[in-house]
């Protein structure tokens, strides 16, 4: 969702600087949320299903050298358990108990030998989804006010405006969620939003020149 609020707030300045067309620049902010939104959902959606495949066939690999060599799983077992702090015979016990259970043996070594966990894969269609209507939602932030106000400058000022205030509210969530200083949390994020729509506006009319040539 921040990255559809600074991506969009960045065309939306580079391309006023750049175009004088109020429609023009719409239609461009809405493409490229359109296009921001696949890309993100596609490029989540790639991401997950490559690394729930490698999860499984990892997975698969460690179940199969389990079963093939499980007292060497035990007795690694055992040394993680030693080295996370259980003395070596409370450790034993604990071990000849799950032993008992080859499933229960299985999906310890998983976590604490391997690091691996049937809980980590994860749902490649749901993140891609989630990601590009996050995306959408984000980009929403300031397109709205764009949609609403005629004039090219005012409805800038009124884009940033609340491109401010949403990432500002989010640096002061992240802030209070890592329970740090809320403002100055707000206020980093806001600096960045800021410096990334005003480096797009100067960019924009740097290169106005050349648009003006080639009409």
């Amino acid at each position: 969702m921040q990255d559809g609020v600074l991506t969009t707030a960045g065309v939306l300045a580079g391309l006023s600087g750049a175009v004088s067309n109020h429609s023009q620049v719409l239609l461009a902010a809405l493409a490229s949320t359109a296009a921001g939104a696949l890309s993100m959902g596609a490029g989540a959606y790639l991401g997950t299903h490559a690394e729930t495949e490698v999860l499984r066939s990892e997975l698969a690999r460690t179940r199969a050298e389990i079963r093939q060599q499980p007292y060497i799983v035990q007795e690694a077992l055992l040394a993680q358990l030693e080295k996370e702090g259980l003395a070596r015979e409370a450790g034993y016990r604990v071990v000849r108990l799950l032993s008992s259970s080859p499933e229960t043996l299985m999906a310890t070594a998983e976590e604490k030998v391997f690091g691996l966990a049937g809980g980590m894969l994860g749902n490649a269609a749901l993140d891609g989804l989630v990601m590009g209507i996050a995306f959408v939602g984000g980009a929403l932030i300031p397109l709205v006010p764009y949609m609403l106000i005629a004039a090219t400058r005012p409805a800038l000022c009124a884009a940033l405006f609340t491109t401010a205030l949403a990432l500002f509210g989010v640096g002061y969530f992240e802030g209070w969620l890592a329970q740090k200083t809320r403002w100055r949390a707000g206020l980093r994020f806001l600096a960045i939003a800021m410096g990334a729509a005003a480096a797009g506006y100067v960019i924009g009319l740097a290169i106005s020149p050349l648009g003006a040539t080639a009409g």
